[in-house]
């Protein structure tokens, strides 16, 4: 019977996740007056009108893919090596102060964006002023904090504390420095706990809506995230094909590598 159970409510989960996935997927290929008119969930005409014109006649969303991307790949890539960093100090440099930073790096890591996006906004609105150093209206405004974000620390500290101690140790005696170690020895046999990170810093990276809006002015710097709730007032005709190209990066970076995410699973266990 708890088995029974177990699989219906793994079903439930997976319609409710894919429900909106669907919706919008049959959406896109609906014609225009079917989106406007229909309230049908499948399309009664499958065409792909949306996508031809989207294509051709609204470029726009492809520049701001670009855009997307670029921040995107840079917090991914500055996250991970301050991260790696970051957390080897802390699974295996047991200094005075160690516990107490990493405490308040959860702390931080448990506040919510909309406590820490105040500073952010007072921090560089002063060094604007002060220092004359344009912020507002670039990427640094949103790639710095992302970049420094906690959540990687947290996680990759906690994978390195399963590492076997003798690999370490032996990796001292053979006389390897600190860096050596960590790029030899701890990155190697921490790929998939790397990897699971990289997909979690895509998809809440990719998705961003509030600092966009809070440090950016410029429609043409805007990523798409920002620009699909611009389409769904404006232009509702290519919405659901911007949503489903949008949306198709995540999902299949996520299922493909479901087996990376595991990883997660697996550390909550060891807790």
């Amino acid at each position: 019977m708890k088995r029974i159970s177990k699989y219906v409510f793994s079903i439930v989960i997976i319609v409710l996740f894919f429900t909106p996935v669907f919706y919008t997927l049959s959406h896109s290929f609906m014609d225009s007056i079917e989106v406007t008119k229909s309230k049908s969930f499948i399309p009664f005409v499958f065409n792909i009108q949306q996508y031809i014109s989207l294509s051709f006649e609204n470029q726009e969303f492809f520049r701001m893919i670009i855009n997307s991307i670029i921040i995107v790949f840079t917090i991914i890539v500055g996250q991970i090596v301050l991260s790696a960093l970051t957390a080897y100090y802390f699974a295996f440099h047991k200094g005075k102060f160690s516990n107490i930073i990493f405490v308040i790096y959860i702390f931080l890591m448990l506040l919510p964006l909309q406590i820490t996006l105040i500073p952010n906004v007072v921090f560089f609105n002063n060094l604007e002023i002060k220092f004359g150093i344009k912020m507002f209206d670039t990427y640094l405004p949103i790639i710095l904090p992302g970049i420094f974000s906690t959540l990687g620390v947290f996680f990759l500290k906690q994978f390195y504390q399963n590492i076997p101690r003798n690999l370490i140790d032996m990796a001292k005696l053979d006389g390897a420095s600190n860096f050596q170690i960590l790029y030899k020895v701890v990155i190697p046999y921490s790929k998939s706990a790397i990897w699971a990170l990289v997909l979690l810093i895509f998809v809440e990276n990719w998705n961003m809506i509030e600092q966009p809006l809070i440090f950016l002015n410029s429609t043409a710097k805007m990523p798409a995230s920002i620009y699909l709730n611009t389409l769904y007032t404006t232009n509702k005709q290519i919405f659901y094909a911007s949503s489903v190209i949008f949306m198709f990066p995540v999902l299949g970076l996520v299922v493909k590598n479901i087996d990376k995410l595991k990883v997660l699973v697996t550390l909550n266990r060891r807790k």
